[in-house]
């Protein structure tokens, strides 16, 4: 916890502040009514094993967790049947319960069951206020139902990603998009699943078992598709990792330069999904050295022509590689195009100005900026102004000039920020969309 950075720990301290206000109200409220509290320890019993049942999010930042429980569809079901104060009470207890279990660190356990009851306090006040007579089988009611799974859809996802966000120090609407933006059809089927079980109860109370069979389905096709993307996500940012750790000088440099472009992309006002694709093409943006011999990586000398042909090769080879895959196509370009230059004298295609992809333009400073402040094995790194200084020569020659004045904006302003040389800080996790 005390690992965490300031706005991190601000804004946990926050959200289990507002969740145990929100608690101590609701434990006020229901203990005037007590008819509810069999059935809702029953919906808790429900979400505390359905808490158990995780999947781990592609967020694709360094020391960042973000791992989906099917929890979610008992808890929208719980809104959707029982007042706000019961419906706040059950989940909370059930993500308390279902962490503990799992072992799960104190603050992390704290700010999940806030954090959820802060989402399932929404989205079951907005439904009980909209539709008094609480039928979740009145066709009349099915814009407030849906509107009620959307408001905790909203609220669990973005309380999630910003604790992840400031802990990581990465964008929080990036790291929203990069988590969520392949699965939001899966995760909200499975809320619509609680409202599925909801009415079921209504109906039937002994026909909830049915749900489990959509809900199973789901899980493990949500299981199954998250677990590839993140398994090849993985691979090639381990591969990309050993050919920087093949020369001490580069370490890091991959995060590095992923990170930079990520954060001028964002700053030249592209979206948060151009952006991430920018990220991760950054991230691989050297992955095609796999071949390069080690005696061109690490000559302290200069290149031979012969040897200097082989090492252009690896943009070439990296777009290649890349262009295979499904999820790294859309970067497989921006990779290839790497080291064009503004006025054409670059490779493997001898692009120019326009006709360079705008993420190949982006990367190729964040990747000068990086390679000039750093040791190499012919050189010591410069210093930060006289990496400025040739930034600054070679915008409208080598560099896109709208890209290095992007740069050195966010550079002097101080806003220009990496992770790739601090250790991983422990990140929060959340019931429902944990971290």
């Amino acid at each position: 916890m005390l690992n965490l950075p300031l706005r991190a720990r601000l804004f946990w301290g926050l959200v289990v502040l507002l969740g145990a206000g929100l608690l101590a109200f609701s434990a006020d409220q229901a203990a005037m009514d007590l008819r509810f509290l069999w059935p809702a320890l029953l919906f808790a019993v429900a979400g505390a094993i359905a808490e158990t049942f995780r999947v781990v999010m592609p967020t694709t930042g360094s020391g960042s967790t973000v791992r989906g429980t099917v929890s979610a569809a008992v808890f929208v079901a719980a809104a959707l049947i029982f007042p706000p104060p019961w419906a706040v009470l059950l989940s909370a207890a059930a993500t308390v319960v279902g962490q503990v279990v799992n072992r799960r660190a104190w603050f992390k356990i704290t700010f999940n069951a806030s954090q959820m009851a802060i989402a399932i306090g929404a989205a079951s006040s907005l439904w009980w206020w909209a539709s008094p007579d609480g039928l979740v089988t009145s066709a009349r009611n099915v814009p407030w139902l849906l509107a009620a799974v959307g408001v905790h859809f909203v609220v669990n996802t973005w309380l999630v990603s910003g604790i992840v966000a400031f802990s990581a120090g990465t964008p929080l609407r990036a790291t929203w998009w990069r988590t969520y933006r392949h699965i939001i059809p899966a995760w909200l089927g499975m809320l619509l699943v609680g409202a599925l079980i909801a009415v079921l109860w209504r109906l039937a109370p002994w026909t909830i078992a049915l749900a489990a069979v959509p809900l199973a389905g789901l899980y493990y096709a949500l299981r199954n598709t998250v677990t590839l993307e993140v398994q090849t996500v993985d691979a090639l940012f381990n591969l990309a990792d050993i050919l920087d750790a093949r020369d001490p000088y580069t370490h890091g440099h991959s995060l590095r330069v992923g990170e930079y472009a990520q954060q001028l992309a964002l700053h030249m006002g592209a979206s948060n999904d151009t952006a991430h694709a920018i990220f991760l093409a950054g991230r691989l943006h050297d992955i095609g050295k796999c071949a390069v011999d080690n005696e061109v990586l690490r000559k302290t000398g200069p290149l031979t022509e012969r040897e200097r042909e082989h090492m252009c090769q690896h943009a070439d080879v990296g777009g290649n590689m890349l262009a295979n895959f499904e999820l790294f196509k859309e970067c497989a370009h921006m990779v290839r195009g790497h080291h064009e230059r503004w006025d054409g004298g670059g490779y493997p295609d001898g692009l120019a100005a326009s006709g360079i992809p705008w993420g190949a333009r982006v990367i190729a400073v964040a990747d000068a900026f990086d390679a000039m402040v750093t040791d190499r094995p012919y050189r010591q790194g410069l210093g930060e102004a006289e990496a400025v200084r040739r930034l600054e020569a070679g915008a409208g020659t080598q560099w896109d000039p709208a890209a290095v004045a992007a740069f050195l904006e966010l550079l002097r302003g101080g806003k220009l920020a990496t992770r790739a040389a601090a250790p991983p800080r422990p990140i929060l996790s959340a019931a429902s969309a944990s971290a």
